[in-house]
């Protein structure tokens, strides 16, 4: 009984841990777009498609890597 508890704490502190990496994930890709945003309208397209590409590829393509593993 003491190792399965031990191991619904383990369960409860990775769910914690989870949660935390998916708020600070969300902060970062809104402020990928507000970076591309930013950018576009100074005017300096390279940079604009810097922060999209990086949105694109490690923040939307993650998104989508799971969300294509969970269908599995």
């Amino acid at each position: 009984m003491d190792s399965v508890m031990s191991k619904a704490d383990e369960l409860d502190r990775l769910v914690g841990e989870l949660v935390t990496l998916d708020e600070q994930r969300v902060c970062i890709g809104t402020k990928l777009v507000d970076l591309e945003h930013y950018f576009r309208k100074a005017g300096y397209p390279e940079l604009s498609r810097r922060a999209l590409d990086a949105f694109m590829t490690r923040y939307l393509g993650r998104v989508l890597e799971l969300a294509d593993g969970m269908r599995e």
